[in-house]
């Protein structure tokens, strides 16, 4: 009878040790999450989508925050560049809400937090998913260190600061954009300097140059707190016997410019373009991740403009370039969906589908089965 008793209580102590241990358990992961969140500040890697594609949309991966601060009090800041705001966070196992918007961190250690957007309705492929690193840097050290420090060139004669074209310290560019007119200069984006000024050097520098050529330059240059172009030196060049051209094409630019200003002060900065062109065959175009980028870069901004064939053009050798093009590619089929050529835009669609990107998938079926 004593050892039934003694069996009976054992058994009782033993599920309640379960019980409770699993009470732990279930407390522990939002224990965790709370403690990892306030004991770093979050610094902003990257933004993909949940099927593991680049983002599309670089407008909204810039609006991202560069720095998130989580306080023991609930309280937290938003902070991008030199600007913050605050806000009032609760965890719910694996879910943050912040404010009013709800977000599923899927993964959180001392080195890294991986979270998206809560909503049931939302296709899993439509969802944006953040990247952010664990760091002990304040938000001006974080500022400092991505967009400042190493964009700063002393140039110890004048003892002049030149900041390298960054997007956040950077001139603007009026040029003859006719869609430019309508911008005010506070709110021309970076995209919009880098576009604008490189297709008007490219557009006057590449009218000298025989067709069918295969040429690349790299140069760089400077503008001035008056707006005015200086210091143009070609860095590179397969054909220097056009380099005046391009010379002549920068310094036509003089005047076009407003000085970069940080901090309420006018400041000089460099400018460093690659153009190159090359024979109409497409299987000629060798990767570049710099040419990529301009090609990219000027895409995204005849699709602004909606000169979906231009853009077409550029989003083309970028796809040429690489297997692993897939923003283009979803970009190129945005272009031909924009402009009514549905066959091609199906084409691309489907392409990115045979690769197990579930997004392309849903598109290709809500716009291209009968």
């Amino acid at each position: 009878m004593k050892k039934n008793v003694l069996s009976f209580l054992l058994v009782c102590l033993v599920q309640t040790v379960i019980i409770a241990q699993s009470q732990i358990d279930s407390l522990s992961y939002p224990v965790r999450v709370f403690q990892l969140l306030t004991k770093y500040n979050w610094e902003k890697n990257y933004v993909d989508m949940q099927d593991g594609s680049i983002l599309q949309d670089p407008a909204a991966e810039r609006k991202t925050v560069m720095c998130l601060i989580f306080r023991k009090n609930g309280t937290g800041s938003f902070v991008q560049g030199e600007q913050a705001a605050s806000f009032r966070y609760r965890i719910i196992d694996s879910l943050v809400t912040i404010n009013e918007a709800i977000y599923k961190i899927d993964k959180i250690n001392d080195y890294e937090m991986t979270f998206s957007v809560y909503a049931k309705n939302m296709d899993e492929g439509e969802k944006f998913r953040f990247h952010y690193l664990a760091t002990k840097d304040t938000p001006g050290d974080i500022y400092l260190r991505k967009l400042i420090k190493p964009n700063i060139v002393v140039d110890t004669p004048k003892k002049d600061t030149i900041f390298l074209f960054n997007q956040e310290v950077y001139p603007k560019f009026r040029g003859n954009s006719e869609w430019l007119r309508n911008v005010p200069d506070f709110e021309q984006a970076f995209d919009d300097t880098y576009g604008v000024s490189y297709n008007f050097i490219e557009d006057e520098f590449v009218s000298h140059l025989p067709k069918d050529i295969n040429t690349r330059f790299e140069v760089s240059f400077d503008v001035t707190t008056r707006g005015l172009v200086e210091n143009i030196v070609i860095t590179s060049s397969t054909n220097p016997e056009y380099n005046p051209y391009l010379i002549a094409a920068i310094q036509n630019t003089s005047r076009k410019w407003l000085p970069a200003r940080w901090k309420e002060k006018n400041y000089k900065s460099r400018i460093q373009y690659a153009f190159q062109t090359e024979k109409e065959d497409p299987k000629a175009i060798a990767y570049d991740p710099e040419i990529y980028d301009n090609f990219y870069n000027r895409a995204m901004g005849l699709m602004a403009r909606k000169k979906y064939d231009k853009a077409v053009s550029l989003l083309t050798k970028c796809i040429l370039m690489t297997e692993d093009s897939i923003d283009a590619l979803y970009k190129r089929a945005e272009c031909y969906q924009s402009a009514g050529i549905m066959k091609y835009a199906c084409m691309d669609w489907s392409f990115l589908s045979s690769k197990g990107l579930k997004r392309a998938e849903k598109l290709y079926w809500q716009n291209c089965k009968e």
